[in-house]
């Protein structure tokens, strides 16, 4: 395998005095592991693209025993304002720490690429960022890969959400009822029209427009219970501490 793309840099780590490994995400094959020989001193073909959470265009080719190898590099954007502040770094890295632990399909490469591509876009902007994103970041990254539910209309009768002051949202089925129809079994989380009404937006909207709001506590509460239970039951995932595990 060879190819040359624009890629995000994850993480990079040591090995052996002059060598190092990076661990970045490709928007056409994945999250990737690739070797750097000699990426500690090159200041020719590695210069500024061997940090974590950058945007970097790698030529990469496969070495004699199935590993990757890393030609050469050019930094395309190192985030350099984001990376300053403590608390927009506290929050991307929950984001990421989150995105690696997903189980992407090749259809779902491209999306959550762009998606992360924007988060870090968006922190990087000289604004404060809401505590709130890492949320709106699962909750978007799950509905970018396939698993956005209707927002608007009843699972079983169809009829508009929002003519009711509350809906129940039947986690296991991954739909929303309302107050009138009887749901499936498991859990059940109930949700205000208010919470709902975010979550529609957030699912047409981009991460730049998130640092401007700023829903009710109520509606933060909510959203919490609604995503890490959606999270959990469709991706597998578990939030612990600043950890997200197989569950």
């Amino acid at each position: 395998m060879e190819f040359s793309e624009k890629v995000l840099v994850l993480r990079v780590g040591t090995f052996r005095e002059a060598d190092c490994w990076v661990r970045f995400f490709s928007p056409t094959h994945g999250l990737l592991t690739a070797f750097a020989f000699g990426g500690r001193r090159s200041r020719k073909r590695f210069c500024g693209c061997l940090d974590q959470l950058s945007l970097v265009h790698f030529r990469v080719s496969q070495g004699r025993q199935e590993y990757l190898c890393l030609q050469e590099g050019t930094l395309i954007n190192g985030f350099g304002e984001l990376k300053r502040d403590l608390k927009k770094l506290g929050m991307v890295s929950n984001c990421v720490r989150f995105f690696e632990s997903l189980p992407f399909t090749p259809d779902g490469y491209a999306p959550a690429h762009e998606l992360l591509l924007e988060t870090l876009e968006a922190l990087d902007e000289e604004r404060p960022g809401s505590w709130f994103i890492p949320l709106m970041f699962r909750a978007k990254m799950a509905f970018s890969q396939g698993y956005q539910p209707d927002l608007q209309r009843c699972r079983q009768c169809g009829g508009p959400l929002d003519a009711h002051h509350r809906a129940v949202f039947a986690v296991q089925e991954g739909g929303l009822y309302c107050l009138r129809c009887p749901s499936g079994g498991g859990a059940k989380i109930s949700t205000s029209r208010e919470t709902l009404s975010l979550l529609f937006r957030l699912a047409r909207s981009g991460p730049k427009e998130w640092a401007d709001w700023v829903p009710s506590a109520r509606v933060r509460e909510e959203c919490v219970h609604l995503v890490d239970a959606f999270v959990q039951c469709h991706l597998g995932l578990t939030c612990e501490g600043n950890r997200f595990v197989r569950s």
